[in-house]
């Protein structure tokens, strides 16, 4: 896959109805209100994770292909802090689980995956 831009935008896609349908069960199952928020809350940042590590790696392929000599690096210390962040945010305030943003926060980066494959079998075709 020589583009990755239609792949990031389906994460993206696959991402938000998860969201959606997330926030639809925080307002109706009052139960389960902090793990569907907290979840939301880890998917958010997972996706500005997401699309900030497409954003670097986009940086880096030109870089690479316009023989720049200068260094260059995959903002690995922004988006760890970022994710600390969250994190910090979930613990500090209640109504969000803990459990369910750090599981947010991996998600969207998982979906790329079958999302990858799905888009390469379905172009092949």
């Amino acid at each position: 896959m020589d583009n990755m831009t239609p792949m990031i935008n389906a994460v993206t896609r696959v991402t938000l109805v998860v969201m959606a349908g997330l926030l639809m069960g925080w307002a109706l199952h009052h139960e389960t209100r902090n793990v569907t928020l907290g979840m939301s809350l880890g998917l958010l940042a997972g996706l500005v994770n997401f699309r900030y590590l497409a954003t670097k790696i986009r940086l880096v392929t030109l870089a690479v292909a316009n023989k720049e000599g200068k260094s260059f690096s995959l903002g690995f210390a922004t988006r760890i802090s970022f994710a600390i962040l969250v994190t910090m945010f979930s613990i500090k305030i209640e109504h969000f689980s803990l459990e369910a943003t750090i599981a947010g926060l991996f998600i969207p980066q998982l979906l790329s995956i079958p999302v990858g494959i799905y888009l390469s079998v379905r172009n092949k075709l």
